[in-house]
């Protein structure tokens, strides 16, 4: 089945050949998780002007009747947005037709202001970087990097073949000494720019991967929306019946749409927040979008689908004098392995299958997970040194390779004489000699 029709809007404004018209179909049934997109137009003005005409092939067994779905559109110039649909143009099932014409509407210099290059950097912004990468247990790793000139950026992988393959994170960029740092609050990842179009992975010590793959990240002639649901953490507040939100990692502020789940993060709030007005730091799952804002003009805004928590006393982390990221404590922080000796540790999708350990804030006991077993000890520490004692874990047996490399772990963890916190990272060491390297994801 087809879903078709035209795309167009009011003002008088004739768009540049590479101008780019994109239409989706959703299914947005749930309110307060991702609309799946179950198809998609895109081509480039050329020649034409709108109305545009656009058709859509559907697979039947896609539709289910009792699912609502919704077409949206977007004209983009440059990678910049001009256009887009702000009501909603319900299609397909209740009746409703299969044949719609879309009025997009004008967005204004200052939410289009945000993809403009408004930072000092050697990259030309917007841009897209992707690639595809090795996987495991997969066919491939397709990851896509999104930067926006504000300091915004979105990094996706997609597990190929793998249900609930889709992992997404955004938060801020800053580019020191020619490597792009990416922070999304909890963890950090580095990438060298090898040029204008081309990006390159590296460990968390911002060294080359020993790795036959191919690693480097290419610009995508088209920049990608940054539209994919995922975790945000911040500040949150609310007066005068309006409620805005501002990201730690890249401080970045967007105002905050009374849908989804937002009445749950107000109803928080007014619990929660120590006086009106004051910021409440929070958690939840959400999206950019393109919206009205109070006064008319479109803008872009933030909509919570999922609200997850709230700390009135927390705030957004300090940050190292030195590379502008935040600088961890050795307890009560959720420690991922990233290096035994200079072996990378692979990614993993999962957070249970993450080789990790915590230090207690009371009690001094260390617990982790080291590959194939959940293990738990002892620790002392003063000044720098640090050492592990009365370490026990579970039994099971595990297939190699993870049984060698939970070896290694455990081996490391007996024979650490001292540490040292650089940032986000944890280095322990065998006297100078750094044997192991961790990174920081704060509990909360």
């Amino acid at each position: 089945m087809t879903v078709s029709g035209t795309a167009a809007y009011r003002q008088r404004i004739a768009m540049p050949p590479d101008a780019v018209l994109s239409v989706q179909l959703e299914d947005v049934t749930l309110a307060d998780a991702q609309s799946p997109v179950l198809a998609e137009f895109s081509e480039h003005f050329g020649d034409r002007q709108v109305p545009i005409a656009f058709t859509l092939p559907v697979p039947k067994t896609a539709i289910h009747a009792n699912h609502r779905y919704n077409l949206r559109a977007s004209i983009t110039v440059g990678g910049t947005l001009r256009f887009t649909t702000t009501r909603l143009y319900p299609v397909l099932t209740d009746d409703r037709l299969s044949q719609v014409d879309l009025l997009l509407d004008a967005v204004t210099a200052s939410a289009a202001g945000r993809s403009a290059n408004v930072l000092p950097t050697p990259l030309s912004l917007p841009a897209s970087f992707a690639a595809a990468l090795p996987c495991a247990d997969c066919p491939g790793i397709m990851q896509t990097l999104t930067l926006r000139g504000d300091g915004l950026y979105r990094l996706r992988r997609v597990y190929q073949e793998k249900p609930n393959g889709l992992f997404a994170e955004a938060g801020g960029w800053k580019i020191t000494d020619n490597v792009l740092r990416l922070n999304n609050g909890t963890e950090t990842s580095l990438f060298a720019i090898l040029d204008n179009d081309t990006l390159r992975q590296l460990d968390a010590a911002g060294q080359p991967i020993k790795s036959p793959a191919y690693l480097d990240l290419r610009r995508n002639i088209q920049v990608d929306p940054l539209n994919d649901s995922v975790q945000w953490y911040g500040k949150f507040q609310y007066m005068a019946d309006a409620a805005t939100f501002t990201e730690c990692a890249s401080g970045l502020s967007w105002p905050v749409v009374m849908t989804g789940d937002y009445l749950t993060a107000e109803r928080n709030y007014s619990k929660s927040a120590v006086t009106p007005g004051s910021p409440l730091w929070v958690t939840f799952k959400g999206r950019l979008e393109q919206r009205p804002g109070m006064e008319g003009p479109v803008i872009e805004q933030m909509v919570i689908e999922k609200f997850n928590a709230s700390q009135p006393e927390k705030a957004c982390k300090p940050t190292a004098s030195n590379a502008g990221l935040a600088i961890a404590e050795l307890k009560n922080t959720y420690w991922k392995l990233l290096n035994i000796g200079d072996q990378q540790i692979p990614i993993s999708p999962s957070a249970t299958n993450q080789i990790h350990m915590i230090l207690a804030n009371q009690g001094s006991r260390v617990s982790g997970f080291s590959g194939c077993n959940q293990f738990t000890g002892s620790f002392k520490h003063s000044s720098q040194e640090l050492r592990f004692s009365q370490m026990a874990g579970t039994m099971m047996a595990c297939s190699s390779p993870a049984m060698e490399l939970e070896t290694k772990v455990l081996e490391a963890l007996n024979t650490t004489t001292h540490y040292r916190i650089e940032g986000e990272h944890l280095l322990l060491l065998t006297g100078n000699k750094v044997i192991a390297r961790f990174e920081s994801l704060y509990l909360r």
